[in-house]
Order: C-alpha cells, then sequence, then structure tokens
C-alpha cells in the first residue's frame, strides 16, 4: 500500500469515526427530557424575580392578558396558560378543533354542543400542537423528543408519566390568576374524547386537562392532568405569578 492510499484510508476512516460519535451524541440529547439544558439553555426563560407591580401595572396586564386579538378569525380570547419550567406562555382561544386556532395558541378543546369551559370550574381542557421540538406550543410536555415512550411502548401498549408530577400550571384572564398543580400524564387514542368530559374531577376538585400529539405516533395524544390548588385576583396575586403573564417583558412559545 502506498503512503498516499494509507494517508487517504487514515482520514476516510477518520471522518467516519467523527461522524458516528457526532450521530451518537444527537440521538442521546434527542432522547434527553425536554427540561434538559441541552434543550432549555437557548430559550428564553419565564422569569419569576420582577420585584413588584403597582395596582396600575396590574391591571395593564389584566388588560392586555385579556384583550380580543383575533376576533377577525372568529376567535374569543379566553385569557393566557403560563408554565414556568417548561417555558410556556400562550394565548388561548376557543376552538381547538380549527388549524387556524391552533396556530394561534393554546384552545379550549370542549366536544360539539357543551359550552365553553370556566377557568377554575369543572374540568378546563386545552389543547396546543406539539412541534416535536420540545419548546414550541406544548412541545415541551413529551418527555422525551421522537420517542413514543414512556406513553407508549413497542408493542403499542399505552403507558402514563409522572416526570412533570408537582409542577404548577397558570391560567389567567381578566379575573385573575388560577393555579392547578400536576398530577401525571396518560395517553389516549386521538378519537377518545372522554377526557374531554366536563364533569371529570380530581379529587372532588376542578380540573384542568392538556391534550396534545405523541411524536412519533401521532395516532395518540398524550393527556396532562393538573388539580386545581387556588385563586387570587390581580390585585392579590403574588408579584412572581403576575410577571409570568407581562406580556411586554414575556415571549410567548406559539409557533417555532
Amino acid at each position: 500500500m502506498s503512503e498516499r492510499l494509507r494517508k487517504i484510508l487514515h482520514r476516510f476512516f477518520g471522518l467516519l469515526t467523527i461522524f458516528f460519535a457526532v450521530l451518537l451524541c444527537y440521538q442521546w440529547v434527542s432522547g434527553q427530557p425536554a427540561t434538559s439544558w441541552f434543550k432549555t439553555a437557548p430559550k428564553k426563560v419565564l422569569t419569576q424575580k420582577p420585584g413588584t407591580y403597582s395596582k396600575k401595572q396590574r391591571q395593564e396586564i389584566a388588560d392586555a392578558v385579556s384583550r380580543e386579538d383575533q376576533k377577525g378569525l372568529g376567535l374569543n380570547k379566553q385569557g393566557y396558560v403560563a408554565m414556568p419550567k417548561l417555558s410556556i406562555l400562550m394565548p388561548i382561544y376557543d376552538n381547538a378543533f380549527s388549524k387556524v386556532a391552533l396556530d394561534k395558541g393554546a384552545n379550549t378543546s370542549q366536544d360539539k354542543g357543551q359550552a365553553v369551559p370556566v377557568m377554575g370550574q369543572g374540568n378546563y381542557t386545552l389543547a396546543a400542537h406539539n412541534w416535536d421540538n420540545g419548546y414550541t406550543g406544548f412541545s415541551a410536555l413529551q418527555e422525551k423528543l421522537k420517542q413514543n415512550a414512556p406513553y407508549e411502548d413497542a408493542a403499542g401498549h399505552l403507558g402514563t408519566s409522572s416526570w412533570l408530577n408537582g409542577e404548577y400550571i397558570y391560567l389567567a384572564n381578566k379575573n385573575g390568576i388560577y393555579r392547578y398543580k400536576i398530577v401525571g400524564q396518560s395517553t389516549v387514542d386521538q378519537d377518545d374524547g372522554t377526557v374531554l368530559s366536563p364533569d371529570e374531577r380530581i379529587n372532588n376538585k376542578a380540573k384542568l386537562t392538556i391534550v396534545t400529539c405523541l411524536f412519533p405516533d401521532t395516532t395518540k395524544r398524550i393527556i396532562t392532568s393538573a388539580e386545581y390548588t387556588d385563586y387570587h385576583s390581580w390585585d392579590k396575586a403574588k408579584s412572581a405569578e403576575v410577571a409570568l403573564f407581562d406580556l411586554k417583558k414575556q415571549k410567548t412559545n406559539v409557533l417555532p
């Protein structure tokens, strides 16, 4: 073997080794939880250290949260949803069965003929896109990107996840801020509407149900369930919670 050929082969196998090392690294990072620093470090995280808000500032935030901004599309604003743990902040409208509405944010997901759910009452059902990127829409609610597990195993058996248990989700409208605590995640088929029942409760308390797609098996839905804990009007809410909805400072994560 000539010296030239030996050098060419050496470089080729060196590049091949680097390629497979990068590929394995990418696959490992993709399999990490959405909250890992590999995914969240470059993203803007919701701040909860705002100082204080005056009564006037609180009212301005309440007005911004409830301001109708999609009437031209026939959408009614319900308020906003925030989850600091996952940097989720999106407006809420009232039609989860409309692609146009889902491109604008989260939407209430009531069955046809049912009344639009009310924050802090009954089963408040929400839906938004999972863009399979760990950040936009409700993507971050999936424990591991590009993996059906633990929501579905290789045999197609549906599973659950407790990785977000104890974390808080906040809803806000013109009246104030409603807090819910996550109690678990489950999985259902895409046509299973039982999770939308307005009569569902957790420990006889009001409930929040969030529906989003599973990836890569998009025929399944991840159901995140949270128990209602408390409510505070804008003038009584903690500054750290008011800050979550300060739209002059915070960035929404609706679209990629």
